[in-house]
């Protein structure tokens, strides 16, 4: 019998045993955790969509509008994780063109200049930009400007891979809008869908290449966003009827930065008819919208109905973080107080003019 004590050395005919045999085996070297990055990409040419920038522009139809659960994957092959962790993002988008469609039965050029940049980013998504539109061969046509959105993958993040969706769903929705008299008002008017190539020098040891992008051209409002006002004084409140509500699309992306607020301004040496005037209220970016009846379902959840939503159901546990800064301040730490405003204004005497509701919520404790 012996201690551990003991143990520092034991010879045997047979055995030795000795510290170092006791000790734990030696653990492998694991480097420090990191994120994943894209591979660098040298080669990528700097955005061209800059003040000056001109290009002819044809009309284009554009796919049925395809991802998501509501619409479907679509018709384009997804890519293998491996390519997607591997490969440059030129290496990506230049042998991937946008989807092809048939031709309109009228086809269109325009000339498209772009007079100021709104949002021209590296990484951003869509671009944005103000361009003057010149109709070419088109007698009794004059030009106008338009805000153009430019869905060039070459220029969204590494990350983002809803660029053809992005497209496809934005002109579905600007052409469902424009269906039931909604561009123009509560959206901004639609000037069709459009392409045109552009040619890319990726690199100094391989000819120019060139590749198909795609945009819409929309009506430009000159205002602020609620995202932008919040960051002053906050307006006087106005109210608007049912015409503000769009009909059978979701949005699906209602944001203070997606709403405009668009005063007309006022012909000089005229006084105005009010003392204070009300703003048009627009909503813009639809590339996430879900127009109900072209979805995979091809129906919405109150096509059973003519009323609207009850806003009581689909605001009751919305804390409406988008509008901080525009809600009461309150209701940012008391969830309870912004039911209660629900309530007298949606629930009791008011039910009647929404979809009815299974029963009234329960007010949260605070």
């Amino acid at each position: 019998m012996f201690h551990r004590h003991d143990l520092t050395t034991i010879n045997t005919t047979t055995t030795t045993i000795t510290t170092s045999s006791l000790s734990s085996p030696v653990r492998p070297v694991v480097p420090p955790f990191q994120l994943w990055r894209p591979p660098a990409d040298p080669d990528k040419p700097p955005c061209p969509y800059r003040t000056g920038f001109t290009v002819d522009i044809k009309s284009h139809v554009p796919p049925a509008p395809f991802g998501g659960r509501s619409y479907g994957s679509g018709p384009r092959a997804i890519m293998s994780q491996h390519d997607l962790r591997s490969l440059k993002q030129t290496e990506l988008v230049m042998p991937n063109p946008p989807l092809e469609t048939a031709d309109p039965p009228v086809p269109q050029i325009h000339t498209l200049s772009m007079i100021r940049e709104i949002a021209v980013v590296d990484r951003r998504g869509p671009q944005l930009a103000l361009c003057t539109i010149k109709p070419k061969g088109l007698v009794g046509h004059t030009s106008f400007q338009a805000v153009a959105k430019i869905y060039d993958p070459l220029y969204y993040s590494f990350s983002q891979k809803d660029v053809p969706s992005d497209y496809s769903r934005e002109a579905a929705a600007y052409e469902h809008l424009e269906a039931v008299g909604q561009a123009g008002s509560f959206a901004p008017k639609y000037f069709g869908s459009w392409t045109f190539t552009i040619g890319l020098q990726i690199d100094k040891t391989t000819p120019p290449q060139s590749k198909p992008v795609r945009l819409i051209l929309i009506e430009y409002l000159p205002g602020k966003s609620i995202h932008e006002l919040c960051a002053g004084p906050v307006p006087a409140a106005a109210t608007f009827d049912e015409a503000y509500r769009l009909e059978s699309i979701n949005h699906n992306d209602l944001a203070a930065r997606n709403v405009i607020l668009h005063a007309p301004p006022t012909p000089q040496g005229q006084m105005a008819a009010q003392p204070r005037t009300i703003p048009r209220v627009a909503l813009i970016d639809y590339n996430s919208s879900v127009i109900y009846a072209r979805t995979i379902y091809k129906i919405g959840p109150y096509d059973d109905t003519t009323l609207p939503p009850n806003p009581m159901w689909t605001h009751w546990n919305d804390s409406l973080q988008e509008f901080y800064g525009w809600i009461p301040i309150a209701w940012e730490t008391n969830s309870r107080l912004r039911q209660e405003w629900l309530r007298r204004c949606f629930g009791s005497n008011h039910l009647a003019r929404h979809a009815p509701l299974e029963n009234e919520p329960g007010f949260d404790e605070y």
